[in-house]
């Protein structure tokens, strides 16, 4: 009876932590959040993407960079020439042609969909689909921050 209530409350957890997450989606051109249109996206490769608004206002572009770590991960049957090390992974910001918005920014964020979340969650778009600058700004202020600086300490 103890472990029938064990599971049924580590079930219960589970299914609270899944009900709170955005899924976000990528698919022909535009970016859903929870099934709804957020922005379209045009992915140039793996690590440069352009999004706009749906009113196609081209307001932003993203590139994922990364940098090693100087750590190496153990791994039982290396590969001759693979590369083992451990690397850190970051997004440069820059936004194009907004007043009062002139200079890119880093993110200490790696993965595309994380961004959208944080774009997502900071409303850079209004209901009405237009760009608000007053939360592009904020979000600017938020997560900003000058992970590029790391690449120098780790002298790589």
């Amino acid at each position: 009876m103890k472990f029938t209530k064990i599971i049924i409350t580590a079930l219960l957890m589970v299914f609270a932590l899944n009900a709170n997450a955005q899924k976000v989606k990528m698919k022909k051109g535009f970016v859903y959040v929870d099934k709804v249109k957020f922005l379209k996206v045009e992915k140039i490769n793996g690590s440069k993407y352009f999004f706009s608004t749906l009113d196609d206002v081209e307001f932003l572009s993203v590139t994922l960079e990364k940098f090693g770590t100087g750590k190496h991960m153990s791994v039982r049957n290396p590969v001759p020439g693979q590369d083992t090390e451990i690397y850190h992974y970051y997004s440069v910001f820059k936004f194009l042609d907004i007043e009062g918005i002139e200079e890119s920014f880093e993110v200490d964020e790696g993965s595309i969909k994380e961004l959208i979340r944080m774009m997502h969650k900071s409303k850079i778009v209004d209901d009405g689909g237009e760009l608000s600058i007053k939360n592009l700004t904020r979000m600017k202020e938020k997560y900003s921050d000058n992970v590029s600086e790391r690449r120098f300490l780790t002298k790589n």
